[in-house]
């Protein structure tokens, strides 16, 4: 992307986050904060669990990258006296902005400190394990990894599980912000049992 001179990156990056399954290994890549759940059985009906970090500036190992590169990391207050969340800003202009600490792309903010260097994570499936939730931040956003789980849990075929959350999530970037983020979103169910034999 960045050798691609037609692509503009400055101003223009995304995130990424992936899932390899080999046998019950899951392995987790991520850059920026789209993230990853698994959702399995549990004493109390299902258990959530986040499998990748996301990468937000006022993490501290990540705010402590930055501030190293020469960037700065703040939030902006908004006229109705609410702060937006902390974003990534060059030492001397109010610029680029970026509400994450790794992006693909961004070049501009990979000055500031920024990084495309992903977290990698492994992890064993069990057979209690029932599927793997991957989306971006238009998806998590106002969204609890809770209430995604809840909402995918009922449905056996994943593209109707998508939708659902995806209308969902529209319903409530309209009413928390009056736009709209983009919202991609995977399900894939597992079936460990199968994959181990």
């Amino acid at each position: 992307m960045l050798k691609d001179s037609s692509i503009d990156t400055e101003f223009s990056g995304t995130t990424a986050v992936l899932a390899t399954i080999i046998g019950d290994v899951l392995t987790v890549c991520n850059v920026g904060d789209s993230r990853i759940i698994c959702v399995g059985k549990g004493t109390s009906g299902y258990k959530v669990e986040s499998v990748s970090l996301d990468h937000k500036p006022d993490d501290p190992p990540e705010k402590a990258r930055i501030t190293r590169a020469g960037g700065r990391v703040f939030a902006v207050q908004y006229d109705d006296g609410l702060d937006g969340p902390a974003r990534v800003w060059l030492g001397h202009m109010d610029i680029p902005g970026l509400a994450m600490s790794r992006s693909l792309g961004d070049t501009i903010a990979h000055t500031a400190g920024v990084s495309s260097e992903p977290d990698v994570y492994t992890r064993k499936l069990t057979k209690d394990d029932d599927f793997l939730v991957l989306a971006t931040d238009g998806l998590w956003e106002f969204i609890t990894n809770e209430e995604v789980a809840k909402m995918t849990k009922p449905f056996k075929d994943p593209e109707k599980a998508c939708e659902s959350m995806a209308k969902e999530a529209h319903v409530r970037w309209m009413k928390e912000e009056g736009v709209l983020d983009d919202t991609t979103i995977i399900v894939a169910h597992l079936d460990v049992a199968a994959a181990m034999s």
